[in-house]
């Protein structure tokens, strides 16, 4: 589950930013069955490929969200970015508490059905933070990055 989740974030983290310069692919009926009978909602929904999964971005409820889904139509996960405002109180403390000397760059959260992770990259001038939550909800280091390496904190 690990691997999942790290290679879900490792997507997030690189992918995004190239989804607009990706050409839509064609989506078998499994996957697109599976994605509408969860979101049915969903508006705006545009699909991408990546190395393992396939990628659905869509508007709902105004936000934009990303569903992972295995080629066999079994669902991974679901991201979206949230602003700190949005975070849990105690993670919040804590960002405040302990990096109050940094900046938010990026902030997402990762839901599964195996449980939600939060994310954030950090940035204060000299390095960049990346920090995830873990089982127990706590804010761990994933990685720091001096800015001399530059860009974002990266897996």
């Amino acid at each position: 589950m690990k691997k999942l989740v790290l290679a879900l974030a490792v997507m997030i983290t690189a992918g995004l930013s190239q989804a607009a310069k990706v050409k839509p692919v064609d989506v078998n009926r499994k996957v697109v069955s599976a994605f509408y009978s969860a979101f049915n909602q969903a508006k705006n929904v545009s699909w991408r490929e990546s190395a393992n999964f396939l990628v659905a971005e869509f508007n709902l409820n105004n936000q934009v969200m990303y569903a992972y889904y295995k080629p066999d139509g079994s669902f991974v996960g679901i991201i979206h970015h949230l602003l700190s405002t949005d975070l849990p109180y105690n993670l919040k403390k804590s960002l405040r508490k302990n990096y109050s000397d940094y900046w938010v760059t990026d902030l997402f959260k990762l839901e599964t059905d195996q449980g939600d992770v939060y994310y954030v990259n950090l940035e204060n001038g000299t390095e960049t933070v990346l920090l995830n939550t873990n089982e127990y909800n706590v804010w761990a280091t994933y990685k720091i990055t001096a800015d001399s390496e530059k860009g974002t904190a990266s897996f």
